[in-house]
This record gives structure tokens, sequence and C-alpha cells, in this order.
């Protein structure tokens, strides 16, 4: 056996040869990840051996290959959880052994948006919150894997995060889909994993925030534990240099009105106006503050007894984005409307959903083309979950032989709503993969992985970060979570390369502990 840490698993990713073919086990298992389906642990697990219950079996064809995973319940002794798994590589052709870093490095639960941006996490949707792998003394992730080469890839590992609350969790599998295991006590073993991958300094979970944003681009509405922010661009509501509410802009404030209306859970809302740093600080308070009043004046009209609204200018002091290129100038130059509340997408077919010059099918593959190539693109499936919807799409390389970094979204470098993901969600990730709502797009969730200095955040999504390059007949499984929108059947759209239509969500069979 050899073990690796985490933190040298990361530095072997700038090496990485993209489209490396994997496969599983030779053994038959069923096409995608089955909960409650059985089988057994041959291979000892590091820190001990799995708990008893059920393990939960995934087989998936990926990049050329098939990779076998068992996944046995999470170990919980009410502050930590172990998550152990065992997984297996076969080259499909014998002639090229299976390597480890691919795989691995996918399955390694960096943890970490500036070394790989990948990673196993548990999430649990019903809580709102994701358990990214804990952190060891010194930084490093708190995990560790074992693996052989021997002409067959085999391997298991361990890994610690804080603890769920509930007696289930899903576990994501960067590349190989999400599953839900239960959550059991602490067997005899336990403590042995912990100390196994060098005990835990830091274990913390982290909220989910959903995202938004309207078709015209005029408001954007977040959702963070149970605050509620709806961001109007100042640009829609005003002209250069003034105050006064156009036309338009009492029709998008009176929007946002009726969304309070709908989703708050009290009746104190706030309104923030801010500026970009053009002219001086003095100037841009009191633009700031006279904007602030402009849009806190309609909304009071607007919303009636019942509610109390309160403004206030922030300036310049408070960028959402860095820099002064124009694009970052236009998003920090906003008017932010806070309230406590929850989200609500609207899930009524009769919408304005906007026609797309690309590819379209109704529930069935669609193939598009590239600059590199042709692929085929389907979605597997669509489960709902608490306040979640888990989509699992696959997709196959079928034309061209060129190396295609961005060939699932187009590059954008920036994100739709000005979410903050870092360079490997700009070029290569399923980040702007959105489900149609009646009046909004619904971007998939994320979380704060980092604060920088300035109040800037890097975000990560909860789901596939990278979707690597293929190679001719190659396939892979990107899995994305999305809030729920409450629809039977979904619309996934991915700008400007590709729409599914009319996709049924199925009802997860696991049930929601935290409910009654």
């Amino acid at each position: 056996m050899r073990r690796a840490t985490l933190t040298v698993l990361a530095l072997g990713l700038a090496s990485l040869a993209a489209g490396c073919g994997l496969v599983g086990t030779d053994e038959p298992g069923p096409a995608e990840p089955s909960a409650g389906a059985s089988a057994s642990v041959t291979s000892p697990s590091p820190g001990g051996s799995p708990p008893p219950g059920e393990v939960v079996s995934v087989d998936r064809e990926w990049h050329g290959a098939r990779v076998h995973l068992d996944v046995p319940p999470v170990e919980s002794d009410g502050d930590l959880a172990v998550l152990r798994y065992e997984f297996g590589a076969t080259a499909a052709d014998p002639a090229e052994p299976p390597s480890f870093s691919t795989v691995v490095l996918n399955l390694g639960g960096l943890g970490s948006a500036a070394t790989d941006g990948r990673g196993v996490r548990l999430f649990d949707t019903g809580e709102g919150l994701v358990h990214p792998v804990a952190r060891a003394p010194g930084g490093n992730p708190a995990a560790v894997i074992d693996w052989t080469e021997d002409g067959a890839l085999r391997g298991s590992a361990v890994a610690v995060f804080a603890a769920p609350a509930n007696e289930s969790v899903d576990v994501l599998l960067p590349g190989f889909g999400a599953v839900t295991v239960p959550v059991v006590p602490a067997g005899e073993g336990f403590q042995d994993a912990v100390d196994q991958v060098g005990g835990v300094d830091d274990a913390e979970t982290r909220p989910l925030r959903a995202f938004t944003r309207a078709y015209d681009a005029d408001s954007a509405t977040a959702a963070e534990d149970d605050d509620v922010t709806v961001t109007l661009a100042s640009d829609v509501l005003f002209a250069s240099d003034q105050h006064t509410l156009s036309a338009k802009a009492r029709g998008v404030v009176d929007r946002a009105a009726a969304s309070i209306r709908e989703q708050a859970d009290d009746g104190d809302v706030r309104v923030e106006g801010h500026t970009d740093d053009v002219d001086t600080d003095a100037y841009n308070q009191a633009l700031s503050e006279r904007r602030a009043a402009a849009v806190a004046a309609r909304l009071r009209a607007r919303l009636g007894d019942g509610f109390t609204v309160s403004e206030e200018g922030r300036g310049e002091a408070e960028p959402v984005a860095e820099g002064t290129s124009p694009q970052a100038r236009a998003a920090n130059r906003r008017v932010e409307i806070g309230f406590r509340g929850h989200l609500v997408v609207e899930a009524s077919e009769e919408g304005d959903v906007p026609e797309a010059d690309v590819p379209t099918a109704r529930n069935g593959p669609v193939t598009i083309a590239t600059s590199g190539g042709e692929y085929t693109v389907e979605v597997e499936s669509m489960v709902r979950g608490p306040g979640a919807i888990i989509g699992t799409l696959t997709a196959e390389r079928t034309a061209g032989a060129a190396i295609d970094v961005a060939w699932f979204l187009p590059s954008y470098l920036e994100q739709i709503g000005d979410r903050r993901f870092g360079v490997l969600g700009d070029l290569a990730g399923p980040h702007n993969l959105s489900l149609l709502g009646a009046q909004e797009r619904v971007l998939p969730f994320d979380y704060v992985e980092q604060r920088k200095s300035g109040g800037f955040v890097l975000r990560r999504l909860l789901g596939d970060e990278e979707i690597k390059p293929l190679n001719r007949g190659e396939r892979t499984t990107i899995t994305v979570v999305w809030p729920d929108t409450g629809q039977d059947t979904v619309t996934v759209d991915g700008p400007d390369r590709f729409r599914i239509t009319d996709v049924p969500v199925t009802d997860s069979t696991v049930t929601d502990s935290t409910e009654e």
C-alpha cells in the first residue's frame, strides 16, 4: 500500500494529462449511483474497518473508463464525522494501466480552491449546510488515501468532517455523482481514523447560498441562512450621477416589493446604496444616500403597513468586485435590499423565459458543437431532496481531436450575477448552468470558501467545479445542486451552449429527518 496526504496530491494537479483513460473494476455494477444497493468492502480502509450497514455502490464510465466505488455509512460522535470509501479502476486498454493521479485527485477531498477546487464534501440541503473536509493541525486536509497500482488501481480513503445533524447525509463525489448514506454512531475504530489523518484542528460547516437572476438582469436575489438580499443595478435605476427613479426603475422596485411581500419572514427591510470609486469619497457617500432614499421611499409606498424600511448609504466602501474595469465598477454601482426570509422561485409555466438560439431537446440528448469538436449532453436524473434538486448530467465527445478546455460551457471569464469562483470556475466549470423559472434564472448553490482582504470573498460551487477535456469516445458525469424550483419538470439551460426542456423531477426515496 501507498499512502498520501491530500496536500501532496494537490501538487500533482498541474502535471495531469487531460482526458486520461481510466476504468472501474471489471465487476458488473449499476449504470448509475444506487442508494440502498449493498456491496461488501473487501480491502481494509485506513483508520480501521468501515461501520456495519448498507454500502452504497457507484459504477461510472468516466473519461473512457469505468470507476467503481463503495461508500459505507458515515460515522459520527456528535462533533466529528468520518467518511470512508473504497475505489477501484482498471484500464480499458491493458497496455495503459490506470494512473493513481486522476481518479484519486477527484476523490481526495482536497477542499481548497487554491489548489484543485474540487473534492469530496458532505452536504445537507435540508439544513442549508455544506461540510468541507476538516483541517488537521498545520492546515492540511484531514484525510488520507491508501492505494495500489499493479495493473489495476485499488484503494481506500478516510476523510473527517464536522458531524452532520441528521440521520443521513449526501456525499458529493466529484466526477462520479452524489449519493445519500446513513449517519451512524461512532464505532471502535473512529478515534483511530481521526488520529490517522493527523487529528483535527478545524471542522466547519458553511451555509449554502441560493442565487437567482432576473432574465432582464435588472435584479438578482441571494439567500444565505435566513438573510435574503435583492440587488438592483444602479445603472438600471438611475441615470449617471442622478438619484431620481425613472419609469422603468419604478417598475423594477415594484417587482422587488412584490418579492419581499412573498418572501419576508418579518417586516424589517434594509436599503443600502453603493457606488463605484469614481469621484471623491464624500461625493460618492452623498450620492449613495440619495439613491438609497429614493428606493426606500418607493418601497414604503408599495409595501404599506406591516413593513418598516430603513435606509443607509455606503458610498464606495463596500465593493463586490475587485479592480477598476468598467465591468467591476458597474457591479459595484448597486442598491441592495435586505430582509429576513426565504427564497421563492416562481414556478408558473406562464413566464417570460427567453428564447435561445442553441441546440434544444425535449428530455433527451442534445448535440453541441464547439471550436474543437462535437459532444452529446443529456440529463440522467433530476432528484428532489429537501429544498434542492440534485442534477446529474452525462456527456460524451463524439468528434474532434483538439484540446477543448471550455467545451461544456463557453469561457466567460465572468459569472452570471458577479459570483466569484476564481479562475477555475471561470474557465472550465458548470457554474452558469441554470434551471429556468418563470421570471428568473436559478443558479446552483454556492458557499464561501474564504474571505479576502477588502471584504471580497472566494466562493465554491456545490457540484463539480471543473469539467475536464474529453478525448473522442470518452464520457463524463457532471453533478450540480440547485435550489428547488418547485417544478414537476425543469428546463436545464447551458447559456450559449444547449437547452434541455421538460425534464421530469423525481422525489428522493430518503426521508428528511428534520420534517415532522
